[in-house]
């Protein structure tokens, strides 16, 4: 089991693929810095080493953590082995038994849970809470503080309908495909690990399995297309893999999944349970995103200039 160290941090050691798919395995000292929001190896407890020794190997970012799963049957031959997908890539670890195992997974994927702050309401005996935000405001020369109202929804989600609770669990709601997915941010273009739902109410995302408000809500009249997005050195994302968009006419969705098949999978199962009327939409702008063949060039009558101007 990953055991606190006297600072409170989860740490062990674990055998890791270093180099992925080399097959060989290197002991590792681990270190999860749940405040800095990283996940730091070394060689050896940096406690038992020389300041000029204890650099570290690595880190990996935790919020870039898209899965932490048990890999057991993926690497039959490695024992106690689990994986984290991280920003693409799948890094697999080794623990020293069953209960080691189980007790990383928990702590690696506690640590990567996206969490919401609580709105701030009212305290029970007719007091606010002091820490809400407010805007100052001088009305006949006195200062009044006017109480910010608190937004669930992201920014640049301001165009979308209310977002309605449907009182159960992201996780327990009827759904075509759901999941956990790395999505990008509409303003500030960062990545996070959001939990979607693509139901008969539309295309759904949530801070986790266990929420029960969406952050945002796509009905599926609103989207355009679904499709892969296209591989390359040169195109907007090349740094990452197994991605996909949802299109809709104010914005184009970018999101993250673990493997191809997954992403595969919800490009499918989207495109299926959308109204007749959208695939009919979709089908014509990727005829229009095509180049056109020899047949369906125009044939050229007449080409100017000719030694006469008409």
């Amino acid at each position: 089991m990953p055991y606190k160290d006297k600072n409170g941090k989860f740490c062990g050691f674990l055998n890791a693929e270093e180099k992925e798919g080399s097959g060989k395995f290197l002991r590792r000292y681990f270190l999860l810095d749940e405040k800095k929001s990283r996940l730091y190896y070394y060689k050896d407890n940096p406690g038992n080493l020389h300041a000029d020794y204890s650099k570290t190997c690595g880190e990996i970012e935790i919020h870039f953590i898209s899965r932490v799963s048990d890999a057991r049957k993926l690497r039959p031959k490695v024992d106690n082995c689990f994986s984290i997908t991280y920003a693409g890539r799948t890094i697999y670890l080794e623990a020293e038994d069953g209960d080691d195992l189980e007790g990383w997974i928990k702590a690696l994927n506690d640590a990567s849970k996206i969490t919401v702050p609580v709105k701030h309401e009212d305290l029970g005996n007719g007091k606010k809470d002091s820490r809400a935000g407010f805007t100052a405001e001088i009305a006949g020369g006195v200062v009044c503080k006017i109480p910010m109202k608190v937004s669930d929804e992201e920014p640049g989600s301001s165009d979308e309908s209310p977002n309605e609770s449907s009182g159960l669990s992201a996780s327990a709601m009827q759904s075509y495909i759901s999941g956990y997915c790395v999505k990008q941010g509409g303003m500030r273009k960062n990545w996070k690990r959001r939990y979607f739902v693509f139901s008969e109410s539309g295309f759904q995302y949530y801070s986790s399995d266990r929420a029960k408000e969406p952050l945002r809500t796509l009905p599926k009249t609103d989207i355009i297309d679904v499709r892969r997005s296209s591989s390359g050195k040169n195109t907007r994302h090349s740094s990452r893999d197994n991605l996909f968009e949802v299109v809709t006419a104010k914005r184009t969705f970018y999101i993250q999944c673990d493997d191809p098949a997954d992403t595969d999978k919800w490009v499918n199962m989207m495109k299926q349970n959308l109204p007749t009327t959208q695939i009919s939409l979709m089908k014509k702008t990727q005829s229009l995103r095509r180049p056109p063949t020899n047949s369906q060039e125009m044939a050229v009558t007449r080409v100017f200039p000719s030694k006469e101007w008409v």
